[in-house]
């Protein structure tokens, strides 16, 4: 395993494409501190910013990364990785696991925009809160996250899975307007308050509230959604228990009732909104 501990503070963001396991494997470490990042427009060394340590020296590839401390200023660590993991113990900065396709990356504190942007594979699991787009489309583009599993233990932003076409997305509290907007498939999960106009031109794919929000008005569905029915949903059950396996525990209450709504009717109308009656 290699560890990193930032050695700067900044208000000039960092871009750290390469601090990924791809990058590092079957790399020394003295050819670790020589990989390039940037810090602005200026390109450095890995250890120009970083103490560079490696932990249980053996014949390891180096695919496990531990990064000991705030990096709420560096960008697009593991972008496009496939495989290993990645441990941050602390904040995370803007474009965490981006285009990512597997592997594992744990952020004991809160990320910024775009966790998990365009996301191809791979689990993403954050302690803490997530800023807006997470799992989602890059503005020009039409398509978000098109597979693996995001979890946040608190708050997500604005526009959670906007363009996503498959994989999960867990929300532990609350998410921000339009969650789901123009998703064509997957699963946006929220435990917390559902923001207004979830499923917004959403062409396909479940959205599922376990908030009971019948006196609540912060979750305003839009007009072109129609209810359908309330009933017991084996298929959310069965959803809830497999959450276990990722150390999310689920209460007993939460295999209830819940109302569905299909939409939205300004697009195809084949998306589905689930809300917690009890």
């Amino acid at each position: 395993m290699i560890k990193l501990v930032p050695k700067f503070k900044t208000t000039i963001p960092v871009f750290a494409e390469n601090i990924s396991p791809d990058k590092f494997s079957g790399k020394s470490p003295d050819e670790i501190k020589t990989i390039e990042i940037f810090h602005g427009n200026q390109k450095k060394f890995l250890d120009d910013l970083f103490e560079i340590y490696k932990e249980n020296e053996g014949n390891e590839t180096n695919e496990e990364i531990l990064i000991d401390g705030d990096v709420s200023m560096v960008r697009e660590i593991g972008k496009g990785m496939t495989k290993g993991k990645i441990t941050i113990n602390g904040n995370a900065g803007m474009h965490l696991g981006t285009y990512m396709e597997g592997g594992t990356i744990e952020v004991k504190r809160n990320t910024d925009d775009w966790l998990g942007a365009e996301m191809k594979g791979g689990l993403i699991k954050v302690s803490g809160n997530a800023g807006n787009f997470a799992g989602g489309a890059y503005y020009g583009s039409n398509a978000g996250m098109e597979g693996g599993i995001i979890i946040i233990e608190g708050n997500a932003g604005n526009e959670v899975g906007r363009f996503m076409a498959l994989g999960t997305i867990v929300v532990k509290g609350n998410t921000g307007n339009f969650a789901g907007v123009h998703i064509k498939g997957g699963t946006i999960c929220c435990f917390g308050n559902l923001g207004a106009r979830a499923g917004a031109e959403m062409h396909d794919g479940t959205i599922v509230a376990m908030h009971n929000h019948d006196s609540d008005p912060s979750c305003l569905l839009l007009p072109t959604f129609k209810s359908n029915t309330i009933a017991k949903f084996t298929f959310i059950n069965l959803f809830l228990m497999e959450l276990r396996n990722y150390g999310i525990q689920t209460d007993a209450q939460f295999f209830g009732n819940y109302e569905r709504f299909s939409g939205d009717f300004a697009e195809q109308g084949k998306g589905e909104i689930f809300l917690f009656r009890g």
